[in-house]
């Protein structure tokens, strides 16, 4: 299943693009990676993304500006982001959840600690896409079976 799931690493620092992806890869998942926002948008509209890294020093647009226009875009917006950054200060830390990040990990990180934290997302990811999908089949079959009650009410009663 995890090879399955596509994970995008922002960070315009190449070692911890390494680091980072490499780990994830060594955990099973396929990784894509950009240096910065602009790319990681490009990535985003051409493949499918489950979840999202997102550093927020970089320069042109920062990981909060990204966050922002992923959020602002209907087929982007479900997609988990986890910000992971230097930035410890509280009012970044909130910025980034009022942003729509679902959660929020300081550099330096314990590799431990992230693996738990994008395994928790992902499996929240899968589970909420799986309600999404069983929502929409039961609409579905819900107005077939309306549209037949409708049918059968004509045969009945066709006045």
């Amino acid at each position: 299943m995890k090879n399955e799931i596509q994970i995008l690493v922002v960070d315009d620092n190449q070692e911890n693009l390494k680091l980072v992806g490499n780990f994830l890869k060594e955990k099973g998942y396929k990784i894509a990676l950009s240096t910065d926002g602009e790319n990681a948008l490009k990535i985003l509209n051409n493949n499918r993304i489950d979840l999202i890294l997102l550093d927020i020093m970089m320069p042109g647009m920062d990981g909060f500006e990204l966050c922002a226009k992923i959020k602002a875009e209907n087929d982007l917006k479900n997609i988990p982001v986890i910000f992971l950054t230097a930035r410890t200060d509280t009012d970044d830390i909130v910025k980034g959840f009022e942003l729509g990040g679902v959660d929020y990990l300081t550099k330096p990180f314990r590799k431990e600690e992230l693996y738990v934290r994008v395994n928790n997302h992902i499996q929240l990811k899968l589970l909420r896409d799986l309600h999404e999908k069983y929502l929409k089949e039961y609409k579905e079959s819900r107005n077939t079976a309306l549209s037949m009650l409708l049918e059968f009410s004509k045969i009945i009663d066709p006045d």
